[in-house]
């Protein structure tokens, strides 16, 4: 069996061969690109296992190349990790809403990013293409890839933000726990913790309310309440 590609994206030299270095000797094997159009081409034409990221990059942003990889049917399940040196709360935000996976701040230690790919390929290893459903909520997933449409608006989601929300439109008015989910997604199989549930619902919420389809209501301990969109009322439902 071939070793799983990483397609590296990142334009400084050092960074990019401390990645190159680390991957390979945990026996991956690696395609390098110093800049956005260059890394989107080298994407489209190697169909990676997983792309390591840089946010700020020459041409392309990495942002933008989250966007192309996720709104393209031969690329959008590609997990995607960004590896960046702004590492606000809302840096970290805008990357994951704008499809990646997970966050590696720079500087950063070479066994973690590592860690995190073998991580990240894991958990897209144990979950099987999604096929095009319709709920009674009218949740339709799109063929393979992770754009939904909710309430008559469409959200781009990750994988998980994807379980998150059929997760929480099954119980949607109902209080829920992150531990609830975990139990019912198999934790110990996704390697998740509370902490990590909370990220992805922080994330899954702006895209709700940013897509005018719902909103999430945070609690203590780790809880959350779905409030779906309200309906339109017809012209002829108005007194």
């Amino acid at each position: 069996m071939s070793a799983p590609l990483i397609q590296i994206i990142e334009d400084e030299p050092l960074h990019a061969q401390l990645l190159d270095r680390a991957l390979r000797q945990a026996s991956f094997t690696t395609a390098l690109a110093v800049d956005g159009h260059s890394g989107w081409h080298e994407t489209q034409r190697l169909r990676p296992s997983l792309i390591l990221l840089d946010l700020l990059l020459p041409g392309l942003s990495g942002p933008e190349i989250c966007r192309l990889v996720r709104s393209t049917s031969a690329t959008c399940r590609i997990p995607i990790i960004m590896v960046t040196a702004l590492g606000t709360e809302e840096d970290r935000i805008a990357g994951l809403q704008s499809g990646a996976d997970d966050y590696v701040v720079k500087p950063f230690s070479p066994r973690e990013v590592v860690s995190r790919v073998q991580a990240v390929l894991r958990r897209s290893a144990h979950s099987g293409a999604p096929v095009a459903t319709l709920s009674h909520d009218g949740l339709t997933v799109q063929e393979a890839c992770f754009v939904v449409t909710l309430h008559e608006r469409q959200v781009t989601v990750s994988e998980m933000e994807l379980s998150l929300l059929r997760f929480m439109l099954e119980r949607e008015g109902e209080l829920v726990s992150a531990m609830g989910f975990l139990a019912a997604i198999g934790s110990e199989r996704h390697e998740l913790f509370p902490d990590d549930v909370a990220r992805h619902v922080r994330t899954l919420h702006r895209k709700l309310e940013n897509s005018q389809a719902g909103s999430i209501e945070f609690l203590p301990g780790f809880r959350y309440r779905l409030h779906g969109a309200p309906r339109p009322v017809s012209p002829a439902g108005k007194l």
